[in-house]
């Protein structure tokens, strides 16, 4: 009987500690569209094998009609190259996934995209506060307790209506299920 309640504990501990660290883009994706109705297509950076589960819940979370181009990156150095597929690409702004271990908010590689990014005017958001320090335009999500923080500076020649603080190349793969967003993952070079 022990053996069972040991192994039930660290079952649902182990179910518990992911729901934790599952991001809820549902909030971003809302003020996102309340603010950029028009704006469909979603830059993503990342390594996509690693955050397979963050990009089908960003694609769940901006539904059908919406279109991500993932420019799957595993390494720092391959920051400005990626930055310059979703530009090309022409997605309307980027989204930062907090759970990546090289593009998340706050990681250097990050930096170095939006930095990119913003000199091709596309924007940057996220889900924590230090998108901002890194020229996000705005941020909301777990990282920011569901508060939304909008930038007082935009970096580059961004072009963007912020939101009210109230409220082809080849692809590789291509996701599509009913209720969210078409994904298209490419090779960065």
């Amino acid at each position: 009987m022990n053996r069972i309640s040991t192994s039930l504990f660290v079952a649902v501990t182990a179910f518990a500690g992911l729901a934790l660290h599952a991001e809820d883009f549902q909030p971003l994706m809302k003020a996102t569209q309340t603010t950029w109705p028009a704006k469909l297509h979603l830059g993503v950076i990342c390594d996509f094998n690693a955050s397979r589960d963050e990009v089908m819940a960003l694609a769940k979370a901006a539904g059908e009609g919406a279109f991500i181009t993932v420019a799957d990156t595993r390494r720092v150095e391959q920051a400005v190259p990626a930055a310059h597929l979703i530009a090309n690409r022409k997605a309307d702004y980027l989204v930062l996934l907090p759970g990546d271990r090289m593009f998340r908010d706050g990681s250097f590689g990050a930096t170095l995209a939006i930095s990119q990014l913003g000199q091709r005017g596309v924007p940057a958001i996220g889900t924590t506060p230090v998108a901002l320090k890194q020229g996000a335009v705005f941020s909301l999500g777990d990282g920011t307790r569901g508060e939304l923080l909008v930038t007082d500076r935009l970096i580059g020649t961004v072009d963007v209506i912020l939101p009210n603080r109230e409220l082809a190349q080849k692809s590789t793969l291509v996701l599509r299920e009913k209720g969210m967003a078409t994904i298209a993952v490419l090779p960065s070079e």
